[in-house]
């Protein structure tokens, strides 16, 4: 616990507020005018609010927000002598990594509780009628397991990458290429990419995707065990190149 105190203490400068604030607002204000301008065909009231705010979010906003925050993480580490302090601690290879994931997916939790209050606050400002669908609720927070192995992976290419902006641009890179993979019905794709599995959780139950999957505990249970091993391949490889690292990175 008390590394990932510290390292939530690392991101006091790093800005990442605007990151939690942003992402998210950029991600609601694009999905609600979308809904406000195709009302006549967006019928369905809050699911097709929702589902339009999602369908922006899950396309690349909360991948990229996952991104710039697993940099800002290792930002610190990257500077001056912080290399080699954090090679000579006494911790394990293993426990640092965690850490960083650990105090990486926190924020991510934070900027993902901002997307879902925006999306209910300008649901009511707009007067959607209806009832909020309990799967935005339910696909939200199964999604906070696939944006740890998105988190999981940024994290390693931060933590291999000195440059700030370089694993960001990897990242949306790898988000582009995920959409288009789902797009095409590529098969399984969603187990070897991790941005496409945060993609397809995000979009359960979506009405603004034509082949989304259903809110079942068949899906819960996937999208759970898939995103437990992608942490874990992440983890282990994070480990791995950390212990063969060199003091002068």
């Amino acid at each position: 616990m008390n590394l990932i105190r510290n390292d939530l203490l690392k991101f006091r400068r790093s800005h990442i507020w605007a990151v939690i604030l942003l992402v998210p607002l950029i991600a609601v204000a694009i999905g609600a005018g979308n809904y406000t301008v195709n009302t006549e065909m967006l019928s369905a009231g809050w699911d097709s609010y929702l589902s339009q705010i999602m369908l922006f979010y899950g396309l690349i906003f909360m991948t990229a927000g996952v991104a710039i925050l697993a940099a800002a993480a290792w930002r610190v580490e990257h500077r001056g002598h912080n290399w080699l302090t954090m090679l000579t601690s006494t911790c394990s290879e293993g426990s640092l990594v965690a850490s960083k994931v650990a105090s990486t997916t926190i924020a991510i939790a934070a900027m993902h509780g901002v997307l879902i209050l925006l999306a209910l606050v300008g649901g009511w400002l707009l007067g959607i009628p209806g009832n909020i669908p309990r799967e935005f609720l339910a696909s939200a927070l199964l999604a906070l397991a696939p944006a740890t192995a998105v988190a999981s992976w940024q994290s390693l290419l931060s933590m291999v990458i000195r440059n700030f902006a370089a694993p960001i641009a990897i990242g949306l890179v790898v988000a582009i290429v995920s959409f288009g993979a789902l797009a095409s019905g590529a098969p399984g794709v969603k187990f070897f990419l991790p941005p496409a599995l945060l993609s397809d959780t995000l979009w359960l139950g979506s009405s603004a995707v034509a082949d989304a999957g259903a809110l079942t505990a068949s899906t819960v249970f996937t999208v759970v065990a898939a995103s437990a091993l992608m942490i874990i391949v992440g983890w282990f490889a994070s480990v791995v190149y950390l212990r063969r690292a060199d003091a002068r990175l």
